[in-house]
């Protein structure tokens, strides 16, 4: 038995001596190391030769075998290999035939007050409802949450919780209290500003029964909450996400503060689940800040010029980066997961990753809010702040409509949208008469659906209009027969950007 020594007489033990690991394995050889050379390189031929006869034997396999000896690393990897219906087109409003949901109510981005009392209370609900997510695409069942009561109909969007640092907070979950809110299954409450046992708290809930978690908010931050109900993946897309902002304390006051979240939407059939396919594959039919696509260039945020605006911006993901930016000024300073930054162009969020800004406008204007992530932009992520005093951009109700001859259709064109009062007409010769009110070149056309992207622009054009300046007008005449259009833009990028909408030729 060795002896136990002392930790002064421990410091003082002489260290044991280098161990030759060259000469317990015999290599006492000073070339040994030559020799290893020679194996390795000896290895590397070996295996450039097996390359060799890999290829000539894939080569000979047919396309069966190539097919199978490629899908087999996905298995092996977790990963199916995607299916050609993920990158299906997104059925539009007119695939829906006539079926109901809720009518879209703008989202109020004003961000909410901390409740009063000595503990922060908040009930979180679940809504399932059918909703749009883009006013041109065919509707899909939402889950969402409701929060103390509020709950944003027609949308896809949950309500913030706001508390400051250090507050006391109990969240009771109750899924589903009452018939109305149709809920069918079990779901759960994820709370990332919480520190609790998520074996303990974060557990399904089934229909009508709740749970109530307790915690001290000690970080301050823009933290996400979630539905942790397996297939995350499924019940994150559907809507089940939301907000949770921890005020630090000393928070200076500013001007407005207001909340967006960005999240994505994958549309199956009308009216039904999200598209699981879709989200396996990453590709989200729509993009949206605060549930509903475009809502905020529409019907901007107004703010005043000067005022110092606090921005607060979560990704709730599922998959997809955010780089969250204003035109036309620069973030002053910046707080994102705990780091501090200041003279910003953008920030970058990863899903769940949040944060807040803080700016001004220093001229009467309009200034669009985007997720600089341009293909992502141009589905939906994007918005507007209108300062008090400049003119409003044209929205499709507020435009000058196109006036319309007898027996024929007007259409006008704003800045990335098509409008007619009409969605149809008889087969046989339709005349188009085309009004620009928007402030940026233009040009109409009318192709089959579902409209087809050649470099960008709709290909299979049967009847177009020349370039329209704003203000502008033309005629078009088609012969058509019975079948379903779309009414697009031909400029570089406008279709993708939102500028297309349906229309139906009757037998």
């Amino acid at each position: 038995m060795s002896p136990v020594l002392t930790p002064e007489e421990e410091a003082e033990r002489p260290l044991p001596e280098p161990f030759d690991y060259a000469a317990a394995e015999g290599f006492r050889d000073r070339n040994w190391r030559a020799w290893m050379m020679v194996g390795v390189g000896l290895t590397a031929l070996l295996a450039v030769l097996a390359l060799i006869v890999a290829i000539v034997k894939l080569g000979q396999s047919g396309d069966g075998n190539t097919a199978a000896s490629m899908a087999a690393p996905a298995a092996q990897s977790g990963h199916a290999p995607v299916a050609k219906s993920d990158t299906a087109s997104a059925p539009t409003l007119a695939d829906a035939k006539g079926m109901k949901f809720e009518k879209f109510q703008r989202v109020d981005p004003t961000l909410p007050a901390v409740p009063p009392g000595a503990v922060k209370h908040f009930t979180v609900g679940v809504d399932q409802h059918v909703v749009q997510v883009d006013p041109a695409l065919a509707p899909v069942q939402a889950w969402t949450y409701t929060v103390n009561g509020k709950v944003y109909k027609g949308t896809a969007a949950s309500p913030p919780m706001v508390v400051n640092e250090g507050d006391k907070v109990s969240v009771k979950f109750v899924n589903g209290a009452s018939k109305t809110m149709h809920v069918n299954m079990a779901h759960s409450l994820d709370l990332h500003a919480a520190e609790v046992a998520p074996s303990k708290y974060y557990v399904d809930i089934a229909p009508g029964k709740s749970e109530t978690i307790n915690f001290v908010a000690k970080h301050p931050g823009v933290f996400m909450y979630h539905c942790a109900t397996q297939p995350v993946l499924m019940h994150t897309g559907a809507g089940m996400t939301g907000m949770m902002v921890v005020k630090p304390r000393n928070l200076a006051p500013v001007d407005k503060e207001v909340w967006l979240v960005q999240n994505e939407f994958y549309i199956g059939q009308p009216g039904g689940l999200t598209d699981m396919a879709k989200l396996g594959a990453e590709k989200p039919d729509v993009i949206a800040f605060n549930g509903y696509a475009n809502q905020y260039k529409t019907a901007p945020i107004t703010v005043k010029k000067g005022e110092r605006i606090r921005a607060y911006i979560l990704d709730a993901g599922p998959s997809k980066w955010s780089a969250f930016h204003v035109i036309g000024t620069v973030f002053d300073t910046t707080h994102i997961e705990g780091v501090v930054g200041h003279d910003s162009q953008t920030v970058n969020l990863a899903p769940s990753q949040g944060g807040w800004v803080e700016f001004t406008l220093d001229q009467e204007g309009n200034y669009p809010f985007v997720t600089h992530s341009f293909g992502d932009m141009t589905k939906g992520a994007a918005g507007m702040f209108h300062t008090t005093g400049a003119p409003l951009p044209k929205s499709p109700e507020g435009a000058a409509p196109a006036a319309a001859a007898k027996g024929g259709v007007a259409v006008t064109l704003g800045d990335m949208w098509v409008k007619s009062p009409v969605a149809s007409a008889k087969a046989g010769k339709v005349t188009f008469q085309v009004r620009n009110s928007g402030a940026t070149m233009h040009q109409f056309a009318i192709v089959k659906a579902p409209a087809q992207l050649k470099a960008g622009v709709p290909s299979g054009v049967l009847a177009k209009s020349p370039q329209l300046m704003g203000g502008q007008s033309a005629t078009v005449s088609a012969t058509l027969k019975a079948g379903s259009y779309v009414l697009v833009c031909l400029m570089p990028g406008h279709y993708q950007a939102g500028q297309h909408t349906p229309f139906t030729v009757t037998g």
